[in-house]
C-alpha cells in the first residue's frame, strides 16, 4: 500500500504534535515522506520523542539483524552510514507500521528527519533473538506507560 500526503500527515499527526513547533514539516515528493530539517540544539529532545514512539532503533550495524521483510520494504533507506538511524514501529490496532529516518548532515549542525507509515508490518519473531517472553518483557519495559 502506498500513502498519499494527506494519509501520511494523518498517520503522523500524533508524533508531529509531540515533537512540537520546533519542527517545521514539509512534504518530500521524491520519497513520499514528511521532512523536517532542524539544528543540533534540538537533537536530544527529538531523540527522546522518537525513542518513546518507536520500539526499534537501527544503526548501520544493527540494521543487519532487522527482519528481512522490513529491510526489503525500506529498500535504499536500509543502507545506513555513520550516525544515521532508522526508528521503526510495527503496526498496532488502527495504526500502520511506521518509520522515522534520522540523517545528520555532514557538517554536524543540521539533522533531517523523515517520517512515514510503512506498507507492511513486521513482527518481533522476525528479528533474531527478539522472540519469546524475554523480548515481550523488554518491549513492555521500554515503552512509557500511558
Amino acid at each position: 500500500m502506498s500513502y498519499n500526503q494527506q494519509q501520511v500527515e494523518t498517520h503522523s499527526q500524533a508524533l508531529t504534535r509531540q515533537l512540537g513547533e520546533q519542527h517545521q514539516w514539509q512534504w518530500e515528493e521524491q520519497r513520499q515522506m514528511l521532512l523536517s530539517e532542524f539544528s543540533k540544539d534540538k537533537i536530544d529532545s527529538t531523540l527522546t520523542v522518537l525513542r518513546e514512539n518507536y520500539s526499534h532503533e537501527w544503526d548501520r550495524k544493527s540494521i543487519k539483524k532487522a527482519p528481512k521483510d522490513l529491510k526489503q520494504q525500506l529498500g535504499e533507506l536500509a543502507t545506513l552510514y555513520k550516525e544515521q538511524k532508522l526508528f521503526t514501529q510495527p503496526a498496532e490496532a488502527d495504526q500502520p507500521a511506521a518509520v522515522a529516518v534520522w540523517w545528520p548532515w555532514g557538517h554536524g549542525g543540521t539533522v533531517s528527519l523523515r517520517i512515514k507509515p510503512l506498507a507492511q508490518s513486521y513482527t518481533l519473531a522476525d528479528i533474531p533473538g527478539q522472540s519469546g517472553w524475554f523480548a515481550r518483557i523488554r518491549q513492555l519495559f521500554s515503552r512509557p506507560s500511558v
